[in-house]
């Protein structure tokens, strides 16, 4: 189950190409002014990822795993020659 969602992309419109990680919210208990999840509370996921998803994947792929989670998203990394939409040249 989803507590907390952490967009960290640099690019946040771009929604058909992420990478999402989900950790347990336990982890976030020592961040200052956090709301505490107890530990012990069902499956506690230390780290997963999955790459080359959109968004509604990441949540609905977050929502489907055990344990209280925190999702984060961050930018897809681009392979090598691969152009922005919109650029390039005319031909």
């Amino acid at each position: 189950m989803i507590v907390n969602v952490m967009d960290l992309r640099e690019r946040p419109y771009r929604w058909k190409n992420i990478c999402a990680v989900v950790q347990s919210a336990t982890k976030d208990n020592v961040a200052e002014d956090a709301d505490q999840v107890r530990e012990g509370l069902g499956v506690e996921i230390d780290y997963a990822e999955r790459m080359g998803i959109t968004v509604r994947e990441a949540v609905q792929w977050a929502e489907g795993l055990g344990g209280m989670l925190t999702l984060y998203l961050y930018d897809a990394e681009e392979e090598s020659g691969d152009e922005p939409e919109g650029g390039g040249e005319a031909v």
